[in-house]
């Protein structure tokens, strides 16, 4: 039987601001169509852990491999990254003076070269996967913090990206919008789209992950299936988190 292959893979990633350390070494392997949940506390490294990986911060040290192929976080190479390695942030970033559909249109017309006759069915059946197709022609600014949310995520699928990555995107929300952006992320999973998500919703995380990773001080202390590190930890530092956190 052929060894499966990791979609992506990091190895001994390191990361220091100054003198400040973030990360020690990680190592991870996310699998085509896995949900990767990672957790901890503040300041643990998740975040960085992820723009790390998208080419958004340098690294000191360590190696990230996309495919079995290195990934050169050169200028000239990142477009191609960033286009492989998708992101959603905690702020929309959206553009203010562009419609949904606009927005949505931008990246693949302009970086991928792609034909409008080519992008436009595409964007507006994201639209209508994430639950917006009737805000098309509205401005972020006529959009609720969920709204605005949904139609990132909308515009990162847009670049039909081989991995997705979602940093914290519901800490900004009102918490009775955070359940549409969820929702929405649950509907990809069950897609088969290749994720890591750093979040602190924990049941959520319970749901959707088909692994856990909970880091802490720049390093994986425990990870395993959700029902293992959520329902018997084998760290205390896992089982003291948790205590806290759910």
């Amino acid at each position: 039987m052929e060894e499966r292959k990791p979609k992506l893979s990091i190895r001994n990633l390191q990361k220091q601001f100054g003198d400040n350390t973030i990360l020690r070494g990680v190592d991870i392997d996310v699998y085509s169509q896995e949900v990767i949940v990672i957790i901890g506390p503040s300041g643990s490294g998740k975040s960085t852990l992820l723009r790390c990986i998208n080419g958004l911060e340098s690294i000191n040290g360590g190696e990230v491999y996309i495919d079995d192929c290195k990934i050169e976080y050169t200028p000239s190479a990142l477009q191609q990254v960033r286009q492989r390695i998708g992101m959603v942030f905690q702020s929309y970033n959206l553009f203010p003076h562009l419609t949904v559909i606009e927005n949505l249109l931008l990246a693949p017309m302009k970086v991928q070269k792609r034909a409008k006759s080519e992008v436009l069915p595409q964007a507006r059946e994201l639209l209508e996967q994430v639950g917006l197709l009737d805000k098309a022609d509205s401005y972020p600014a006529q959009l609720s913090g969920g709204q605005q949310q949904r139609v990132a995520i909308a515009r990162s699928l847009v670049m039909n990206p081989e991995v997705l990555l979602f940093d914290e995107v519901t800490s900004a929300l009102d918490p009775e919008r955070v359940r549409d952006v969820l929702d929405v992320m649950k509907d990809l999973a069950s897609r088969g789209t290749t994720m890591l998500i750093v979040t602190h919703e924990m049941g959520f995380g319970r749901d959707v992950g088909d692994r856990i990773i909970f880091m802490d001080q720049g390093v994986i202390v425990e990870q395993g299936p959700p029902e293992v590190v959520f329902g018997n930890p084998q760290e205390e530092r896992t089982r003291q988190f948790l205590r806290n956190a759910m």
